[in-house]
């Protein structure tokens, strides 16, 4: 009997519309930290790329190990694919190169986000 106070109390109009925006709440915390730990990783990554590239020390590439696998955890399937292209073009700067930007648009594509050149390329400013 309580159920039936309430829905005429609040009104059902009332109760679904808290119930809807509770929904889209949830949805849209749940989207926040599932890019929030994306662009976590990624920007370690692409630090211990960097560190890797320039240091080219046993803890560099540990570094770079560690991220690699964090990756793992939270990208794309083709964001992991790229990272595997960046290990195994190391003795090859010009496949390195490929891979280099195959990464960068795959980061792009996985966090949502455009780039200069996809604006330019499309039509945009």
């Amino acid at each position: 009997m309580n159920f039936i106070a309430l829905f005429s109390a609040f009104g059902i109009g009332s109760v679904v519309t808290a119930l809807v925006q509770a929904l889209v709440a949830s949805k849209s915390k749940h989207s926040d930290r599932k890019f929030a730990e994306k662009k976590e990783a990624f920007v370690g990554i692409l630090e211990a790329y960097h560190r890797a590239a320039v240091e080219g020390t046993d803890a560099a590439a540990k570094d770079f190990a560690y991220w690699q696998m964090r990756c793992e955890l939270v990208a794309s399937r083709v964001v992991r694919d790229a990272i595997e292209d960046i290990v195994r073009t190391n003795e090859d700067p010009v496949r390195r190169q490929l891979a280099h930007e195959e990464l960068k648009d795959a980061l792009r594509r996985d966090l949502g986000v455009r780039g200069r050149s996809d604006r330019r390329t499309r039509g945009g400013s």
